[in-house]
């Protein structure tokens, strides 16, 4: 009775979920744009919705494709695009979305977890040379076509697009999957302690030598080199999502201190500033990616490790108890244990931790058929022998 509409409503809760997901990304859309029209350029904007359709592609597949590529239909349309320009970028969008899911969700049968480098590095290398050129492609196409890109600023907004993009998605995708992955960070008050320890350094440093109250004059590899060693130890001695996150940070401070025209960059012209902040949130995303995936996979060897080792040890005294002499009595079918005569059951319980049951063979049920069968004919031919008794 229920099985027809399981269906109906498993359709109703994914157009529901579908309707939502193109709320958030037109919602977040409007919110980056207007935040850029604030700074003049968009080159200084992560671009969120960005981050939102590749974590939604990784988590559900390629089915979020047509809601993504509504949300940016009508961001576009709402931006005062025209119809064709619009279609060109949602399309873009729409199809990376779809390629991200299908490839990294439903073609292996399950989610991209970062405990795993091939999948790090197979997610990073897609969307850096693959997807993400390709919805920049079909985008600058469109906006092109509407004449809002000269010919000679068409590589600076390619460039300002792509940066927007991508690293809205390692900074949003990685950080939502290890935290669904990992969400218990510290494990017993000595951890937090040290937790707590890690994220108050984590704050004073990337606010002081990346963020906006950081010495103007700081050079790059000096930032870089008061944040790598917090990047180890977030990737050593905690869960993923911890490392992960304090490379997020690291990177968002840096941001915001461009964002704000402060930080250690600041003397620096508009472009070198781009370069700076993108070489600088690359390190810091991606060391902390890779670091966390590699350890993450040496602690899963190592409980494999464990668990064979235990396995081996278990298998190894079970076979030593095996080899001690066991004294049965062929009379009564008991065994000698701790002194006693014991029931086989009992024994083999107590020795080998075995839970015993009864039942009856194919042999027994065919002796007890024969004996049956004997008593029966002997039955039959006793009271044919027998005189016959009249009333």
């Amino acid at each position: 009775m229920n099985s027809p509409v399981q269906p109906t409503r498993s359709l109703a809760s994914w157009l529901l979920f579908s309707v939502a997901l193109a709320l958030a990304y037109w919602a977040t859309g409007r919110l980056c744009i207007a935040a850029s029209a604030m700074v003049a350029s968009v080159s200084w904007m992560l671009f969120i919705p960005a981050g939102l359709s590749l974590t939604a592609a990784l988590l559900w597949g390629w089915r979020v494709a047509p809601a993504v590529f509504v949300g940016e239909l009508v961001i576009c349309l709402t931006s005062h695009e025209p119809l064709l320009a619009s279609s060109l970028m949602a399309l873009g969008n729409g199809l990376e979305c779809a390629l991200a899911g299908w490839w990294f969700r439903d073609r292996l049968g399950r989610r991209v977890e970062f405990d795993r480098i091939q999948d790090v590095v197979a997610l990073l290398v897609a969307e850096l040379l693959v997807l993400e050129p390709l919805s920049m492609a079909l985008g600058m196409f469109g906006l092109h076509t509407a004449g809002h890109i000269p010919d000679g600023k068409l590589g600076a907004t390619a460039a300002a697009w792509y940066a927007a993009n991508i690293f809205a998605k390692i900074l949003m995708a990685p950080t939502v999957l290890v935290w669904l992955r990992w969400p218990r960070p510290a494990v017993g008050r000595r951890n937090a302690a040290e937790l707590a320890v890690l994220s108050l350094l984590t704050l004073g440093v990337g606010a002081f030598s990346a963020g906006r109250w950081a010495v103007h004059t700081l050079p790059l590899p000096v930032t870089l080199i008061f944040v790598l060693p917090l990047l180890v130890w977030a990737a050593v001695r905690f869960q993923p999502s911890v490392g992960v996150t304090v490379g997020c940070v690291f990177g968002l401070f840096a941001f915001d201190a461009v964002l704000a025209g402060m930080g250690p960059f600041r003397d620096h012209t508009a472009g070198d500033q781009i370069f700076y902040l993108n070489v600088f949130m690359g390190v810091c995303i991606g060391t902390a990616v890779f670091l966390t995936a590699a350890m993450a996979q040496h602690q899963k060897f190592e409980d494999e490790q464990a668990r064979l080792i235990e396995e081996l040890r278990k298998s190894t005294d079970q076979v030593r108890r095996l080899e001690d002499l066991v004294t049965f009595c062929a009379w009564t079918s008991r065994v000698r244990w701790k002194d006693q005569w014991v029931p086989i059951e009992q024994f083999l319980s107590e020795r080998f931790d075995l839970n015993v049951s009864h039942g009856i063979s194919e042999e027994a049920i065919a002796t007890l058929r024969q004996s049956m069968k004997q008593e029966m004919e002997a039955k039959r031919a006793e009271d044919d022998a027998s005189p016959t008794q009249s009333v």
